[in-house]
Order: C-alpha cells, then sequence, then structure tokens
C-alpha cells in the first residue's frame, strides 16, 4: 500500500512539473509570435467584449496591424507597433501606440505606451491564444470583465511610418 501512494505522489508531482511554464516554451511561443525571426507582422480583427450578466457580450470592433520585434531569435520579450483603423483597407485610422511584450508565469503581456490604453494578457499555453501556419487568434485580456477577442493572419504590412498620432 506504501509503494501505491509513493508512486501516486510521484505521478502528481511529475505531471504538475510538466505543467509549469518554462524558458523553452516560452521560446517556443515567442519563435511562432515572431515567425522563427526577429520581426512579424500580423493583421486581423478585435472584438471588444464586456460580461454582462456572466455573458460576453460584443461592443466595438476595430481592425488591427500589429508587429512584434525582438532583438534576437533566442529572446522571450521584445516591443512592438499596433495600429487599429476602421475596416480592412486600412482607411479611417484611429490610434497607434508602441508596446512591450513579455512572459510573466503562464501568460503574454502586452504593456502599451499610449495613455489611456490599459495593459493586456493571455494565458499563452491554454487555448487563449492559438498560433500555428494559418494565423494567430485568442483572446486578450484588459481585466476580469474585459477582454478582446482577436483573429490575425500573417501581413505584409510596411508602411507604419505613414501612420502617426
Amino acid at each position: 500500500m506504501t509503494m501505491i501512494a509513493a508512486m501516486a505522489m510521484m505521478m502528481v508531482s511529475c505531471s504538475k512539473d510538466d505543467d509549469k511554464d518554462t524558458p523553452a516554451q516560452r521560446l517556443e511561443f515567442a519563435n511562432k509570435l515572431t515567425m522563427n525571426g526577429t520581426t512579424a507582422t500580423w493583421e486581423g480583427t478585435d472584438q471588444r467584449q464586456y460580461k454582462e450578466l456572466g455573458n460576453w457580450v460584443n461592443k466595438s470592433q476595430s481592425y488591427v496591424v500589429i508587429r512584434f520585434d525582438r532583438n534576437s531569435t533566442t529572446d522571450t520579450q521584445g516591443t512592438g507597433v499596433v495600429l487599429t483603423f476602421q475596416n480592412s483597407y486600412k482607411e479611417d485610422f484611429k490610434e497607434r501606440s508602441e508596446f512591450t511584450w513579455n512572459f510573466n508565469n503562464d501568460q503574454l503581456h502586452i504593456n502599451y505606451r499610449r495613455s489611456g490604453w490599459q495593459p493586456v494578457y493571455a494565458e499563452y499555453r491554454t487555448s487563449e491564444l492559438i498560433i500555428d501556419n494559418s494565423g494567430f487568434k485568442g483572446y486578450w485580456f484588459e481585466s476580469t470583465d474585459t477582454r478582446y477577442q482577436f483573429s490575425y493572419i500573417k501581413s505584409n504590412f510596411t508602411d507604419w511610418d505613414k501612420y502617426k498620432d
């Protein structure tokens, strides 16, 4: 009986170790985020949602072009720029913000430099963020009752300097 209890404890502690956030997992995700380079651009929609009476309700939607940068292919943090537009034709430019991104425990954090923009985060090792060859999608949480449902695809956008506030 003691042997069975010891084996059960080892299995539990091993599975907990496997569930820990590791530098290797962060690097793997950062490589996907920057498409195995030092910079990558994505574009698509951000649907702002609020929690009302326990349900997520869609509010405003923006078209977003977002670039993630890092100094080397071994870095797991970096900077970036996000542009928001009224539509996918990139008409009616709304706002621009630079940001920093980094990992903290199981979360990918984005801290915007634009005044009034709140930081967002997502659990990068869960279904909140999915990144693969077909795109990058998931949820950025601003708080427990505000989030952005996003869906991005790879982009060749290069007109960053054209859009200044």
